[in-house]
């Protein structure tokens, strides 16, 4: 009796003790399936469900041929997984020696191993040669997971350091930072998407589906044309050395619609190494340069002249034999005059004369015009770089800013705003807005015109003018046989620590042919050595430009009717 007594007593607490097993079990899983079921199927959908972001293809950019200057393509990234921190330390190890990784990423990396972090970037957008050093690293270490690799487009510019400042370029996610990259960026990049991914115990993938499919960005054709560009590039880094200058711009434009054919600037950069690029060679000498324009800015006072009926072309005007005095201050020509025409003072480029005629047009109607050229106020290009020059209210004017003014000092001016300017007299009076973008995606960009501003009588009269100045007086060196050319010399001190100083600025506007213009050019030289003047410096190149562009457009030569071959 007592060992069955004995049995069911232990039988007894066996039961028991299945009994509260069971209600263990039972009041878990009633917790697990119905008081915590949420979170435990969040935590099971973290454990096997992936949302991973999906990085859209950002629009290519082609010139007005269709040649590609900006394209994005697929490429590697590679990252650590570091389960295992001394493993992950030994391959980094062997990375290291075969990958460039600069010093910072390199002590940041090994930083993240230690601290044990899951996901570490090891080098984003690979070139070909190092995927497959990681690649090869990767399949003979001891872990295979241990490096992975993911898809990501990479910028990259075929034509390399061709219309850098135009382009601009992108950061390593791809958002745009300068030139037109950055100010179309919110077209250029698209719109990113989802996908989800499931994933089994070994966390490989088995499924997956798209939440919200990526849109790519939309392409872009500038009105650029990428040969004209290249070959005016590399003239103008010719003469820059030439005269050990500290750099310039050469802008073509199209005279009809305002669309820019080529806008160089230098010293130039390759956008795909942009991150190593300094903030002085990024600098856009066509839209962000600023100074005072000298004696090309004479065609702003002529026409004002002219279009107010206060001068004529023959209208004789005393020079003072080269030496003048206005109030305070001194003003002097390079060769010494006594009597000039109204004309001749704009071909000969004599700064006393352009102060005689200022004074005669007077403040008011002269800083109307110059408001009505758009000086003081960005052209409207739509890069963020332009600067909208410096053009000082009337009522700051002092008593010597209107002889100042008068030839072309006191006042500071893009490269981009005088080629327009230029091109106002090409019209025949008409404003336009500099253009850079023929279509974005499918959206053809038309040409703004901001308006007539000066009469087609002073048009010609200042084309005639203008004529002269090539053909007679300081733009000689611009002269093409059979091609007439209507254009303006420019030489201008430049600021230093508050005042004037023996360095110049070079410059050379112009348009042809001149009695049915098709391209209106600029052409500056900043701190060129040796020769100074715009007429030796800035009109060659001009010259060089213009001859190539008659071939490549097909602009034929004059015939004179004295020469003329008939049939």
């Amino acid at each position: 009796m007592k060992i069955n007594r004995n049995e069911r007593n232990r039988a007894f607490i066996v039961f028991m003790m299945f009994v509260g097993w069971i209600l263990i079990i039972g009041v878990t899983l009633i917790k697990t399936q119905v008081f915590h079921f949420t979170k435990y199927l969040a935590r099971i959908k973290a454990q096997s469900h992936r949302i991973l972001s999906l990085n859209p293809k950002r629009g290519t950019i082609y010139d007005c041929q269709g040649e590609v200057l900006a394209i994005s393509v697929k490429a590697k990234s590679a990252f650590l997984n570091n389960k295992n921190r001394y493993e992950s330390e030994r391959i980094f190890s062997r990375i290291n020696k075969v990958i460039s990784i600069n010093n910072e990423k390199r002590r940041n990396i090994e930083k993240r191993i230690k601290r044990g972090d899951n996901f570490i970037w090891l080098k984003r957008k690979l070139g070909d040669k190092e995927y497959d050093i990681l690649n090869k690293i990767q399949s003979t270490s001891r872990q295979r997971s241990i490096i992975g690799f993911i898809d990501e487009y990479k910028r990259i510019y075929p034509q390399k350091e061709t219309a850098a400042h135009i382009l601009g370029g992108v950061g390593i996610d791809e958002q745009g930072l300068y030139g037109i990259e950055f100010a179309l960026d919110k077209g250029l990049k698209g719109k990113g998407g989802e996908v989800e991914v499931l994933v089994d115990a070994r966390r490989k993938v088995f499924n997956y589906q798209y939440l919200d499919q990526p849109v790519s960005g939309r392409d872009v054709y500038l009105t650029i044309d990428s040969t004209v560009q290249f070959f005016i590039e590399k003239e103008l880094k010719k003469v820059i050395k030439k005269f050990k200058a500290k750099g310039g711009s050469v802008i073509v434009m199209n005279s009809r619609d305002g669309s820019l054919i080529a806008m160089a600037s230098y010293p130039t950069y390759n956008p795909d190494r942009l991150r190593y690029t300094s903030g002085r060679v990024l600098k856009n000498y066509a839209i962000s340069f600023l100074y005072d324009p000298g004696s090309t800015f004479k065609i702003i006072l002529a026409s004002s002249a002219l279009e107010n009926s206060i001068c004529y072309p023959q209208q004789i005007f005393d020079c003072y034999n080269g030496s003048y005095r206005i109030h305070n201050r001194q003003i002097s020509d390079v060769h010494s005059f006594n009597k000039l025409t109204f004309e001749d003072i704009i071909i000969k480029s004599s700064n006393i004369g352009a102060v005689r005629v200022g004074l005669r047009v007077g403040k008011v109607k002269y800083f109307k015009t110059i408001n009505d050229f758009g000086f003081g106020s960005k052209t409207g290009i739509g890069l963020s770089a332009e600067e909208s020059g410096i053009l000082n209210p009337l009522d700051k004017w002092t008593l010597t800013s209107i002889a100042s003014l008068s030839f072309g000092y006191e006042i500071s001016v893009t490269p981009i705003q005088m080629l327009r300017a230029f091109n106002v007299i090409a019209t025949g009076g008409h404003l336009f807005t500099p253009r850079l973008l023929m279509k974005v995606g499918q959206q053809l960009q038309r040409s703004r015109e901001n308006g007539k501003i000066l009469s087609t009588s002073t048009c010609q009269k200042m084309l005639s003018i203008m004529i002269k100045v090539v053909n007679q007086g300081t733009g000689k060196k611009a002269m093409i046989e059979g091609l007439t050319i209507a254009g303006k010399t420019g030489t201008a001190q430049k600021i230093k620590r508050g005042k004037y100083e023996k360095i110049y600025v070079s410059s050379f506007g112009g348009f042809f042919p001149a009695q049915n213009p098709v391209l209106t050019m600029y052409v500056v030289i900043d701190e060129p050595k040796g020769k100074i003047y715009g007429g030796d410096v800035a009109a060659p190149l001009f010259k060089l430009i213009a001859q190539r562009l008659m071939i490549y457009m097909g602009i034929f030569p004059e015939i004179d009717g004295k020469n003329e071959i008939r049939i």
